[in-house]
C-alpha cells in the first residue's frame, strides 16, 4: 500500500503544521464531497494554497488519504486508550472499549464520515480497504484479548472470540449508521455496553 511521506526529521514546526493542517483539509474536503471529488485541487483551494505545497508533503492522492484513515485511528486510539487499559477488568475493558467507540464516533462526525468514505471506495485504486489496515487489525485483536482475558479470568462464558470480536465490529459499524442518522449517543453506548455484557459474561443474566 503507498505510504505518506513521514514527516522529515528535520521538519520544522511549521513544516508539520502545514501537513496536520493538509490533512484536516482533505477530512473536511471528503467528508462533504466524497473521495472521488477530493482532488489536490479541491484540498488546495480549501486550505488556501497552491496544489504543489500537497505534493510537496504527500507523494500522491494515494499517499494522502493512507496519512487520513492513519489520522483518524490515532485520533480514536488516544481518546479510548486510558479508559480500556485502566479498567479493572475484563467486562470494564469491554465495556470502555464499546462505549469509548460509541462516543468517539459521535464526537468526530467528520473525522468518521472521511474514514467511511475512503473505505467505502473500494472502486477508487488509492483509497485503502479497511481489512488492509493494520490500525483495523490491531484493534480487532485488542478486542480478541480483551475477550480471551475475560475467558480465562473466568469472567466470561466459552464462546468463540473471534467470532464475538467480528459482532462487536458489526455493531459498532451500525452504530456509527445511526448517529448519523440522528439516533442518541448515550442511549446508543449503554445499550450496546449492556448487550454484549449479557452475551458474554459467565453464568448468564444478573
Amino acid at each position: 500500500m503507498p505510504s505518506a511521506k513521514a514527516p522529515r526529521p528535520n521538519a520544522t514546526f511549521i513544516q508539520t503544521a502545514r501537513r496536520a493542517q493538509l490533512i484536516e483539509c482533505a477530512i473536511e474536503v471528503i467528508a462533504e464531497v466524497g473521495v472521488e471529488k477530493a482532488s489536490f485541487v479541491a484540498i488546495a483551494e480549501r486550505a488556501g494554497i497552491s496544489r504543489g505545497v500537497i505534493s510537496y508533503h504527500f507523494d500522491s492522492r494515494a499517499a494522502l488519504l493512507d496519512s487520513i484513515v492513519a489520522e483518524v485511528y490515532q485520533l480514536g486510539a488516544t481518546a479510548m486508550a486510558d479508559s480500556v487499559v485502566d479498567a479493572p477488568s475484563p467486562r470494564e475493558a469491554l465495556a470502555a472499549f464499546i462505549t469509548g467507540s460509541v462516543q468517539f464516533y459521535a464526537a468526530c462526525p467528520r473525522q468518521m464520515a472521511a474514514l467511511s468514505a475512503i473505505f467505502a471506495s473500494g472502486h477508487v485504486s488509492e483509497a485503502p480497504a479497511r481489512d488492509s489496515r493494520v490500525e483495523h487489525a490491531a484493534e480487532m485483536l485488542e478486542v480478541d484479548a480483551i475477550l480471551a482475558d475475560g475467558q480465562a479470568r473466568g469472567d466470561f462464558r466459552d464462546f468463540d472470540t473471534r467470532i464475538m470480536t467480528m459482532t462487536i465490529r458489526a455493531a459498532l459499524d451500525s452504530a456509527l449508521q445511526r448517529i448519523r442518522a440522528g439516533d442518541d449517543p448515550q442511549q446508543l453506548s449503554s445499550e450496546l455496553a449492556i448487550t454484549f455484557d449479557i452475551a458474554t459474561r459467565a453464568g448468564g443474566p444478573e
